[in-house]
């Protein structure tokens, strides 16, 4: 009986483990393969549409032109992907175009004599793939791709595995079973033996309930048997002393546990409320900042459209009093107060974080080699200046002219706190900041920085005057020796670069001021000055829209004296009226932000569908998010911050409206291009630099179909790295290029390759010692197709 209960108990343990193994590894199997069929598919499907995607893409200028070969060039490169089978390109009317067929594969498998209207299709295990092929909304056509897909083998494969691992599992789960099954038996083998032998003594009195006829059954026996033997004044005390034993133990745990209690619970309260308290006082100036930061901004705005007023007026007082010197004395002292009280404006949207920043990739050391003059100046010669720079500098994602504003603020700040006699050290290097560090300081995101450390040997600061250093207009400077905006303008300026600022000051051993700011991985631009150029005006209509009528009517007065036929409107509203009466409209020189239902980046593209050629050009003393989003102008946007300077204004019109006509100038010469082709014109082999998107397409186009090879990129430091010695015949640059100028480019490929032909383009006038003055052919945007195709003729001859 005892032998075959035991074997009841065994064999139940080890069914119970065996399918519980068994279920778990079946479902969690299936669940696995399922989900490994459909990731399978969903992969092969994503992978194959995106290279349709591209062969798409990459296929528009091909099918526009009926470019057979180029496209067969374009499918041959799927031979790099022996698991596409066939591949097509059909026209929109569904006709073939040109196909392809893989090397190793049948003529059996050439495309379909149409497209489906299917997105893909499944056969078995070959996938079919059709994605049209579109400019913007405009269907030119479709592009289909057949693969193979192995979907059987990739089930076979599966449950393959599944077998083995189910397998794998019912075994070792076996063993183990069987090991637990040895371990828990023994002992209650053991425990049943002592249990019969104490029955056979008969000293046990007391009784226990038997639920189960099994081993637990027998040792439930074996107890009631023991305990009716035992004696009860026995157990009593035994229970007595148990239970006394516990309590004392519990009573002496407890007392441990509240002392140990009470000496934490003050660490931790102190702990908490130090923490609470710097949290509070993080969010208090934050708040404080972030309002001030909003009424310094409202402010600027109105500031810049009085200053605008008065500077631009003036400019044209100067004009009709030339002959008056004492005049134009009076004229001059009053534009140098306009100009201070713009640089304090533009310090007030700094720490606002409401100026518009041009962010570049900027080596900040180049930065400080420029500077060395200037701050050698403005210090003095009592003004020890050091300079340390790592090997190896990153480089980073800043505005270049805005960064030297701020670090000769704080050079000058740093003069003053000296006294004019000391040690300023600058010094550069790469930094880390990690997730400590960015947990501990408010809005600073971990990652890799270029750090920009300013030290001086001055007085240092109080604490108390640490506390409020960044705020505008707080100064320890006598009244007429500082605004105290030098420091919160540095503040506002790196926090909208996404950096870091922290002052490090100590009474009596000077000051160290630490900006951190992201690292870039693009090569460095250095931007193009647009104050070079001649200044010259134009018979153009312009449409100007400003909400401010004193700033209306100046920049009215200023277009008028260039020579422009002016429209004005009051707001987007009154302006979108004028845009739809008149036809002759060729820019829209419009305020940023106005009152009206009509904003200002919709009323640019109103005009831009109303009048496909206009120019848009827009100004601001104060952004806000129209057209600036995360600091930075969004792209293609031209702005003229205010307040302006006429010359600057005129200047910047003609820069923009050459670049709307060589658009407009390109795309016509384009369409009288593409119907004849010379014969007998010489192929050259071309490098062309040109930063805007529309001219660079348009230009390499035009030349490609002249018969030249045109290699085309869009700054200065890609015609570098694109340019070898002896493989151009002739470089065809823009003059005005975000990095490095046309003519520094020209010059330095020059000099790589003597007799290189050069032709440089400028839509702005020719700066000084530009195109001309070192042999180079020069072009005025816009030119013609005909004018640059003699030029080329000549290179060729």
């Amino acid at each position: 009986m005892f032998s075959s209960i035991r074997r009841s108990i065994s064999r139940k343990f080890m069914v119970a483990v065996m399918a519980t193994t068994f279920t778990a590894v079946f479902v969690s199997g299936l669940a696995n393969l399922a989900y490994d069929i459909e990731d399978f598919r969903t992969g092969v499907l994503e992978e194959l549409t995106s290279q349709a995607d591209i062969l798409a893409q990459v296929s528009i200028a091909a099918l526009e032109f009926e470019d057979k070969p180029s496209a067969e060039a374009t499918l041959g490169r799927l031979q790099a992907r022996p698991s596409v089978q066939s591949a097509a390109i059909y026209r929109a009317d569904g006709s073939l175009f040109v196909t392809y067929t893989g090397r190793e594969q049948s003529q059996l498998l050439a495309p379909p004599g149409r497209p489906s209207a299917q997105a893909h299709i499944i056969d078995g295990n070959v996938m079919h793939i059709f994605r049209p092929i579109k400019r913007g909304s405009e269907k030119l056509g479709t592009i289909y791709l057949r693969s193979a897909y192995p979907l059987d083998a990739r089930i076979e494969r599966g449950l393959k595995m599944f077998g083995a691992a189910l397998a794998l599992s019912l075994l070792v789960a076996g063993l183990v079973a069987a090991w637990l099954q040895s371990a828990v038996t023994r002992p209650v083998k053991a425990m049943t033996g002592a249990v019969r032998e104490l029955i056979a003594q008969r000293d046990f009195s007391k009784r226990v309930n038997k639920t189960t006829d099994d081993e637990t059954g027998m040792l439930v026996d074996a107890f009631n048997t023991m305990l009716s033997e035992i004696g009860q004044h026995a157990a009593k005390l035994e229970q007595s002393n148990a239970s006394l034993t516990h309590e004392v133990e519990e009573r002496t745990r407890v007392e441990r546990a509240m002392s140990d209690l009470n000496l934490s619970l003050e660490e931790r309260i102190a702990a908490r409320s130090l923490e609470l308290q710097r949290a509070n006082e993080q969010l208090h100036h934050a708040q404080k900042m972030e309002a001030i930061g909003q009424l310094t901004g409202g402010v600027a705005h109105d500031f810049n459209n009085v200053l605008q007023v008065i500077a631009g007026n003036l400019q044209l007082l100067a004009m009709t009093l030339p002959d008056n010197a004492e005049a134009q004395r009076r004229l001059s002292t009053a534009k140098f107060a306009t100009e201070r009280g713009a640089k304090l404006s533009s310090q007030l949207l700094a720490f606002a974080r409401r100026q518009p920043l041009q962010p570049a990739p900027t080596n900040l050391g180049r930065v400080l080699r420029d500077m060395d003059d200037m701050l050698r100046r403005a210090l003095g010669e009592s003004v020890e200046v050091e300079t340390a720079v790592t090997g190896g500098l990153w480089n980073t994602l800043v505005d270049p002219n805005q960064l030297e504003n701020v670090v000769l603020n704080l050079a000058i700040n740093a003069r003053d706190a000296m006294k004019g006699h000391g040690k300023l050290t600058l010094e550069l290097g790469n930094a880390m900041l990690d997730d400590h560090y960015a947990a501990v300081e408010p809005e600073v995101v971990a990652g890799q920085y270029v750090l920009l450390a300013i030290s001086d040997t001055g007085c240092g600061m109080a604490p108390e005057v640490l506390a409020r250093a960044f705020e505008p207009f707080f100064t320890t400077k006598r009244e007429g020796e500082g605004t105290g905006l030098g420091l919160s303008m540095a503040f506002g300026f790196v926090k909208q670069s996404s950096g870091h600022i922290k002052i490090y000051s100590e009474v009596g051993s000077g000051t160290t001021i630490k900006i951190y700011l992201p690292r870039s991985h693009s090569a460095e631009e250095q931007a193009f000055d647009m104050t070079a150029g001649e200044v010259v005006g134009g018979s153009e209509t312009v449409l100007v829209v400003e909400d401010d009528l004193a700033v209306q009517a100046t920049a009215v007065d200023m277009l008028s004296q260039l020579g422009y036929r002016v429209l004005k409107a009051d707001n987007g509203d009154a302006a979108a009226i004028i845009l739809n009466e008149h036809k002759d409209i060729d820019m829209l020189f419009t305020d940023v932000v106005m009152p009206g239902s009509v904003r200002s980046p919709e009323l640019a593209r109103l005009a831009k569908s109303l009048h496909p050629g206009i120019s848009v050009l827009f100004t601001s003393g104060y952004t806000r998010n129209a057209i600036v989003h995360g600091g930075r102008l969004d792209p293609g946007v031209e702005l003229i911050s205010k307040p302006y300077r006429g010359e600057d204004l005129a200047r910047k019109i003609r820069h923009v409206f050459a670049n709307t006509r060589q658009v407009e100038r390109m795309r016509q010469d384009s369409a009288d291009v593409a119907g004849r082709v010379a014969v007998d014109a010489q192929s050259l082999r071309l490098l062309v630099v040109e930063d805007d998107p529309d001219n660079r397409s348009l230009l390499q186009e035009i030349l490609t179909m002249l018969g030249h090879r045109v290699t085309a990129v869009g700054s200065g430091e890609d015609g570098l790295q694109a340019f070898h010695p002896g493989l151009f015949d002739a470089l065809v640059t823009d003059l005005n290029l975000p990095g490095i100028s046309g003519l520094a480019l020209a010059d330095a490929l020059c000099k790589a390759q003597p007799g290189l032909r050069v032709v440089i383009a400028s839509g702005v006038g020719r700066a000084e010692g530009g195109p001309g003055a070192h042999g180079y052919a020069s072009l005025t945007k816009p030119y013609r197709v005909d004018e640059l195709e003699e030029i080329l003729r000549g290179v060729a001859a």
